[in-house]
């Protein structure tokens, strides 16, 4: 907490402004100046140290911090709403912070503006008083800087000369004496926040700041608990493949037909951070899924996931069906045959589409797409083996995961007009009555598509562990 130096008022960190503001008496200050008491730590190379209000969500189990005076608020996980614990708590400050620039209203707008450009969204998403339940949050993050200074050999060959059907090629060896640097190479360090998340609203490191708790007043933060080291052979990888593009840009390398030069970078420095970032959790009206949205508090960049109205895809669906028949009636003649062989067609693509959505289903169910949360459930997992060695209990077997449940339909609706056509039959009536019930059955696979299609887009409540920004509370 910051008391004004003028009237003792709690104060807040305005992102318009770059300024923290007293409320009360509207007197604002630089926060690189404003005094503020802290206590030391036993880190010499990080001295401050930041206080706040912890809370645990009863809902989905997430803990944060905030740095102001309220008393009841808004999960930003799962949007329930909760009432702070008198829970005082101090946490180490990281290394470096980029202060919010945006504003919420300035975000509030970039987000409808978004939502309504999508018309098969629910309506529940466009509820005003849902919007307003955005929160800032400041979300742990690792910023790499590596290095490579030394010798990078290559290997290349050029044309020599030709001799009868022999094409005969010199072979060299390039050595580049190289001076390599990238910094701020950044990861999101909280399991809470999903990769896809923080992969789709990036950051620019070249504004963040020495850390000064000024800057978090009126906001929450989420602390850490995924270990830094986890994307250092993510952070080397991309360094690694972008060094690479840029050596076969370099002309010598690119006379000489290089194509494999590696340059081996080492991760020098990984620093922590607070990155801003506007959360916002959408219940759906049953009250048991949660969509999300979040916005890069800097940059403004929004991500958003669009789950949608079932109701609303079948309207479109049935305008964009009528205008597929006027045009196709227009130029070709239907007849049993063809209308069968339609009808396969489009029960053989909702089949592709069935497979593709299951795919990412499997993926998003195990996370293979989220590395810091796999990681931090692999030490977690590892731990209860641990606690629970000397006792005998089977584990929980795990559910497994069966994609064909949502393609047997349309595989079903194209394999039946093809057996028809394939058998030749003579009855119009069968090819019809055929028809109709693949057509039939590419609507329900479709019905099925929808509902895949919000389950990737949506979470089920709760989802998350017991575990947060201050899980040691």
């Amino acid at each position: 907490m910051i008391k004004c130096p003028h009237c003792g008022g709690e104060m807040e960190f305005k992102a318009g402004t770059q300024k923290v503001t007293c409320p009360y008496c509207r007197s604002d200050f630089d926060p690189t100046n404003l005094e503020v008491k802290v206590k030391t730590s036993k880190k010499k190379d990080n001295p401050l140290s930041a206080t706040g209000k912890s809370y645990t969500c009863a809902q989905c189990g997430a803990t944060l911090m905030t740095f102001d005076d309220t008393a009841i608020t808004f999960c930003s996980y799962c949007g329930s709403q909760a009432m702070l614990d008198d829970v005082v708590t101090e946490k180490l400050s990281p290394d470096l912070v980029i202060p919010f620039a945006k504003t919420k209203e300035e975000c509030i707008n970039e987000y409808k503006s978004i939502i309504k450009k999508n018309f098969l969204v629910p309506d529940y998403m466009k509820d005003d008083v849902v919007i307003e339940k955005f929160r800032g949050i400041y979300m742990p993050y690792a910023v790499y800087n590596l290095e490579f200074h030394g010798i990078n050999t290559a290997k290349g060959s050029k044309y020599a000369y030709r001799s009868g059907d022999y094409v005969y090629y010199n072979d060299y060896k390039l050595n580049a004496d190289l001076d390599v640097q990238y910094n701020g190479i950044s990861f999101d360090l909280s399991s809470n926040f999903y990769d896809k998340y923080s992969k789709a609203i990036p950051f620019n490191n070249k504004e963040s700041k020495e850390f000064n708790p000024n800057y978090m007043v009126g906001f929450y933060a989420d602390n850490s608990n995924v270990d830094g080291a986890v994307y250092d052979y993510d952070a080397e990888a991309i360094t690694k493949a972008d060094s690479r593009k840029r050596l076969f840009k370099n002309r010598e390398y690119s006379q000489y037909n290089v194509t494999t030069a590696n340059v081996d970078l080492d991760v020098t420095d990984r620093k922590m951070a607070f990155f801003p970032v506007y959360f916002l959790a959408i219940r759906d009206k049953k009250n048991e899924n949660v969509s999300y949205a979040v916005i890069n508090g800097q940059t403004g960049k929004v991500a958003i996931d669009l789950p949608v109205a079932f109701k609303k895809y079948v309207i479109l669906s049935l305008i964009l069906s009528a205008i597929m028949f006027v045009l196709i009636n227009s130029f070709v003649v239907l007849t049993p045959t063809k209308v069968a062989i339609y009808a396969a067609i489009f029960s053989f693509l909702s089949f592709i589409l069935a497979t593709v959505q299951a795919s990412k289903i499997k993926k998003k169910l195990n996370h293979e797409d989220d590395k810091g949360y796999s990681a931090t459930k692999l030490i977690e997992e590892a731990n209860k083996k641990e606690e629970n060695k000397d006792e005998k209990k089977e584990e929980p077997k795990k559910e497994k995961f069966h994609g064909f449940k949502y393609s047997y339909k349309a595989l079903i609706g194209f394999l039946l007009p093809v057996l028809l056509v394939l058998l030749n039959l003579v009855q119009d009536s069968i090819y019809y009555g055929a028809s109709i019930i693949s057509l039939g059955l590419v609507l329900l696979s479709f019905k099925d598509l929808v509902k895949e299609h919000n389950m990737l887009t949506t979470r089920k409540l709760p989802q998350l562990n017991k575990r947060g920004g201050d899980e040691n509370a």
